[in-house]
């Protein structure tokens, strides 16, 4: 053996390969010990080593050339067994366990260190791509919605999606099961219908209504005239058209058809139907415009629009002035003023208002050839326009013959 630190022994390998421990009669101290530092510098004392490490720097052992580097002595070298370099040293199972904590998994020493040193290499800061990670993580466990609360609000909308789906069918069926239209023809024109009892609309000039809408089930239907009494007709789903079943109102013996006074225009119509009905057959064309006269249509104020309620006189007038003798007769439709407001415009007011009776006369099947028309305005009173009632009655419609 040789104490010399820089003359070693040339083939004393027995006692320097490495990873073999020496046995005690041959490790006698420090004289051997520096001959198994070949190459190296001075090593400092076996109880040193702990303080030492930090200033060494571990041998990469990821080199792929590392295998061909051989000690004198020895085979190949063994992987990462670095405590069996140094005989007399033993390294910490955690500091070369297979599963190191996460904590060494970073910065595992290849030499135990003490325990002030390791806790300052144990707290290593994170790398940019650990700092992402743990943000993106904590900012799901704080601030992100849990995939489960979507998965459940997708699913309540799917199904209440669903719910209204099936509910619009249901109404459809339900409410096409539960109305339907109806009509009623043949009523008087004009007159007004009720649906059990609720106002439902008035009557074209034909005599004929539809009712829309009406709830499943045995519909009632009421017309209503003041000269006319019409019986009560029921509808339903599978009969929803009802002839009217109406008769006119006839004259009250108490009717005093001579003396028409203002708001009697119901009692002048019963005196007019009294009339038509009792013309002979064949009358005159003189006998049909006397009871034409009769009639008292209450136009609006400045209005020309014939009232609904008196549609169904001129239907029944029209079919005497369709019988009218001889077939050639030309009959004037007058209209007439009380004496307020300006003189020519209440001429051409009455002038409307004659065409617009006419129109209707034409409407119901009179030929336009039969009748004439002329707006007298105030000129042709037949009572004083100094009183409500002389007003009255001069604002008429009046008959008169122009040829026959």
């Amino acid at each position: 053996m040789s104490d010399s630190r820089n003359n070693p022994p040339p083939d004393d390998w027995a006692k320097t390969r490495q990873n073999i421990k020496l046995p005690e009669s041959e490790n006698t101290g420090a004289s051997d010990w520096d001959k198994t530092n070949y190459n190296f510098p001075k090593q400092p004392e076996a109880d040193e080593w702990g303080k030492t490490v930090m200033n060494i720097k571990p041998i990469d052992t990821s080199r792929a050339d590392y295998g061909k580097t051989i000690f004198p002595g020895a085979g190949k070298q063994p992987d990462g067994d670095w405590t069996a370099t140094h005989a007399g040293s033993t390294g910490p199972d955690t500091d070369f366990a297979s599963a190191p904590s996460e904590a060494y998994g970073k910065t595992t020493p290849y030499f135990q260190l003490p325990e002030a040193e390791r806790a300052k290499y144990q707290s290593l800061p994170l790398t940019p791509a650990e700092q992402a990670a743990k943000e993106a993580e904590e900012k799901k466990a704080k601030g992100g919605i849990p995939g489960w609360v979507w998965i459940a609000v997708g699913g309540l909308l799917i199904f209440g999606f669903f719910l209204v789906v099936l509910a619009g069918v249901g109404v459809f069926f339900l409410w096409g099961n539960s109305n339907f239209d109806a009509t009623v023809r043949s009523a008087p024109p004009g007159s007004d219908v009720l649906v059990d009892d609720v106002p439902w609309g008035v009557t074209s000039e034909d005599g004929s209504i539809r009712l829309s809408n009406l709830r499943a089930g045995r519909r009632t239907i009421k017309i209503t005239h003041p000269n006319f009494t019409c019986e009560p007709r029921e509808v339903t789903v599978e009969q929803p058209s009802v002839i009217a079943r109406c008769q006119a109102v006839a004259k009250k013996a108490t009717d005093d058809c001579a003396n028409i006074l203002p708001g009697e225009e119901d009692k002048a119509e019963r005196c007019y139907y009294a009339a038509l009905a009792a013309l002979p057959d064949p009358f005159t064309p003189e006998q049909l415009v006397k009871a034409l006269s009769i009639l008292v249509i209450n136009f609006g104020s400045g209005s020309y629009e014939v009232p609904a309620k008196r549609l169904a006189a001129l239907q029944k007038g029209a079919e005497y002035i369709r019988r009218v003798s001889p077939p050639d007769t030309v009959l004037e439709v007058g209209g007439h003023t009380d004496s307020d407001g300006n003189a020519a415009g209440n001429k051409t007011l009455s002038q409307n208002r004659a065409e617009a009776v006419k129109k209707v006369l034409v409407g119901y099947g009179v030929r336009p050839e039969t009748l004439q028309t002329r707006g007298y305005g105030p000129d042709k009173p037949v009572a004083d326009n100094a009183t409500d009632v002389g007003k009255f009655r001069n604002r008429r419609i009046e008959y008169l013959i122009v040829k026959k």
